[in-house]
Formats: structure tokens, C-alpha cells, sequence
């Protein structure tokens, strides 16, 4: 049996969605962690060095947990990955990897819900952790798929790529298909979009969160995982194993 690859289309529609997951993953853990981000490892860079610098080390360690954390869930991710390390594009093994996402978002929520607040004020570092590693896991299997700009867990390279490409279009330095020996190289217009998409996506899923986190406690939750769940159900379903006719035998003919 020969396994299949996601399309390319479903592939791009499925980032978007986990960029979404991202995006309410770093709003619910900003507001009810301590403001310590748990995909953006660049705001828990700039906020532990302040931690650090003004002597709260409390804080600075909760931001080094979560850096870690997102770490060991990367490692995770690319070691379940690892014998299709040289491939691109979403695969049944870039499936898997959610696994480890959907069981770190289904552990915090358990954990969060059964501690309660004053339980997630003590166990705090232990809760970033799983957060981290699931967006960890989730970025390691992005870069997997290989879709310039789009990493589903920070939008700083994306909003890098389209403004530089948007600048390049509009001094006509983005070469046309009649002057291929220009010196940049085309952007296809749909990858323009999904980078469009991807940041408007992020700050939407943090302000449904948001909005959430008022009203249902950690059942704000369901909403990532929910999101999570969809991502692999699709994955499954499009990776499926394709059956091929058995030895001896001819295909079926119409006629």
C-alpha cells in the first residue's frame, strides 16, 4: 500500500487553522499564566531578560520553562518525524506529530480545570510546560510541511516576507514571467494571502479567547483542542493508506 500526501490546498487551509490554535494557546496562557507566552518564544526572550534585569527571578524562571518546554516539544515532534526528515509536505507522519499537541492541550486542560485557580497559581511552571511543548510539537511538524512564512506559532517572519514582498512588487523589483533572470524570485499570490491570512488569523484566535476567557473558565480550551482534533481528523483521512489492486489481479474496466 502506498500512503498519500494532503493536498496542497487542504495543507495551506490546515496551517491557517493551527495558526488560529496559536493564537488562543498565547492569549489564554498571557492572561491566566503570569503573561508568559507559550508559542512566541521571542516575547518570553525579551520579557525574561527584563525579569532578570529588574531582579524578578520568579518570573524569569516561568519564562525559561516555557522556552524549554517549547523545546522538548519540538524534539518530540522531530524525532516522530525523523525517518521523513528530507521530505516536505504534509505526510501521515506530520499527522502523528499533532498527537503530541493534542495530548499536551488535553493535559493542561484536565490539570488546569481539576487544580483550580489558586492550584494553577502553584503549578504554574508545570502548566507552561505542557502549553509550550504542544506549540513546540506544532511548530516542528510546520516547518515539516514547508510553506515559506507560515510556522503556525509566531507571525514575525510572516509579516517580515509580505512586507518585503509588497515593497519589491511595488518598485517593480519582483520579476514577471517574461524577465525570469531578475534578481528575486516570483511569490505566487496565494502565498501572499496565506501570509495576509496567518497574521489576521493569529489575533483573531487570541481575541476569541479573550472574549471566551471571561465567560467559561479553562473551557476556553475547548477551542484549540476542538481546532487540534479537525486538523488530524483531516490529516487521517487525506494520509489514508492507498490500496492498490492485488497481485494477478486487473483492475476493474467500465464499460
Amino acid at each position: 500500500m502506498e500512503r498519500r500526501e494532503m493536498s496542497a490546498v487542504s495543507a495551506r487551509v490546515f496551517l491557517l487553522v493551527l495558526t488560529a490554535v496559536s493564537g488562543c494557546v498565547d492569549a489564554m496562557s498571557f492572561m491566566r499564566l503570569g503573561q508568559v507566552f507559550t508559542a512566541a518564544m521571542t516575547g518570553n526572550t525579551v520579557l525574561g531578560g527584563i525579569a532578570v534585569a529588574a531582579g524578578d527571578f520568579r518570573h524569569a524562571v516561568h519564562y525559561l520553562v516555557a522556552l524549554v518546554g517549547f523545546a522538548c516539544g519540538a524534539a518530540a515532534s522531530g524525532l516522530v518525524a525523523a525517518s521523513e526528515r528530507k521530505r516536505s509536505g504534509w505526510s501521515r507522519t506530520v499527522t502523528h506529530a499533532l498527537w503530541l499537541e493534542l495530548a499536551a492541550l488535553v493535559a493542561f486542560w484536565i490539570a488546569a480545570d481539576a487544580l483550580g485557580p489558586a492550584g494553577v497559581v502553584r503549578h504554574t511552571g508545570a502548566l507552561l510546560f505542557a502549553l509550550a511543548f504542544g506549540m513546540g510539537a506544532q511548530g516542528s511538524m510546520a516547518r515539516r510541511v514547508g510553506i515559506n512564512g507560515i510556522t503556525t506559532t509566531v507571525i514575525t517572519s510572516t509579516t517580515t516576507g509580505l512586507m518585503e514582498t509588497l515593497v519589491w512588487k511595488l518598485m517593480g523589483l519582483a520579476p514577471s514571467r517574461r524577465n525570469p533572470s531578475e534578481p528575486f524570485d516570483p511569490t505566487k499570490p496565494w502565498l501572499v494571502w496565506m501570509w495576509v491570512l496567518a497574521v489576521v488569523i493569529y489575533g483573531v484566535g487570541a481575541g476569541v479567547a479573550s472574549l471566551v476567557i471571561a465567560h467559561a473558565g479553562y473551557n476556553e480550551m475547548a477551542i484549540p483542542v476542538a481546532l487540534v482534533v479537525i486538523t488530524i481528523a483531516w490529516g487521517m483521512y487525506q494520509t489514508r493508506p492507498k490500496t492498490e489492486p492485488a497481485p494477478g489481479r486487473r483492475p476493474a474496466v467500465d464499460r
